[in-house]
């Protein structure tokens, strides 16, 4: 699970909401791979 990137509150009067604010995107590492359009077999 992500960690938030900050932490704090929102008050209205007597009312006191936490707040925390996580990232919005994940990323991710992709691999391609060439292939070869006559057989579909890897290149190289």
């Amino acid at each position: 699970m992500a960690r938030p990137l900050w932490k704090g509150a929102i008050t209205f009067g007597l009312v006191h909401i936490p707040v925390e604010l996580y990232p919005a995107e994940e990323r991710k590492e992709f691999r391609f791979s060439m292939l070869d359009k006559r057989d579909f077999s890897p290149v190289g």
